[in-house]
């Protein structure tokens, strides 16, 4: 038995590119499970709940291919906004996430997911800015959502995490293993 129908134009990411004007998704167990046009659908699941209408629009989930999930959201227009680029990152924000413990990349991560998925963001790739890989990877199943996970490196002279370009790869290695 379905848990929830959510009916609207639905754009799909078939090999058609199928738009239903008047389609409907059956979700069960917090799964799709069948997708196709609403009256047939609601037909066959009439007594579940229904979610949408003809004016809403329903899309696959979206896909956030740079994201920095830590960090801001616990420190957003601390920031002053007047200064050049080099001096906002490299004074303030690098600084920031050198200071943040495993439950501060956590809480981000998670302020910063829950965030995407509300503007429907189903999968999102971290840009590299992670200290505690394994506590944001706690995050991103809290939430629900899908996406990939790097941990913070350079090979700078200076700065959190700044190491040997090997040591920083080998850092990198052990977050994918």
């Amino acid at each position: 038995m379905a848990d929830l129908v959510i009916t609207g134009t639905l754009l799909s990411m078939d090999t058609d590119r199928t738009i239903w004007s008047d389609g409907a998704v059956v979700v069960r167990a917090g799964r799709i499970t069948e997708v196709g046009h609403r009256p047939i659908i609601t037909k066959r699941h009439g007594d579940v709940k229904t979610l949408g209408g003809p004016e809403c629009l329903v899309t696959p989930g979206f896909v956030n291919a740079h994201q920095h999930l830590t960090g801001d959201r616990l420190v957003r227009s601390c920031i002053p906004d007047n200064l050049v680029a080099e001096e906002a990152i490299f004074h303030w924000a690098v600084p920031i996430h050198g200071a943040h413990t495993g439950d501060d990349d956590e809480l981000s991560a998670t302020l910063s997911l829950l965030e995407a998925v509300g503007n429907g963001i189903t999968t999102t790739v971290e840009a590299g800015t992670v200290a505690h890989p394994e506590r944001v990877g706690e995050a991103f199943a809290r939430v629900g959502v899908r996406g990939c996970i790097s941990t913070w490196g350079w090979d700078l002279a200076d700065g959190p995490y700044a190491a040997p370009a090997d040591e920083v790869l080998d850092r990198q290695q052990a977050v994918l293993d």
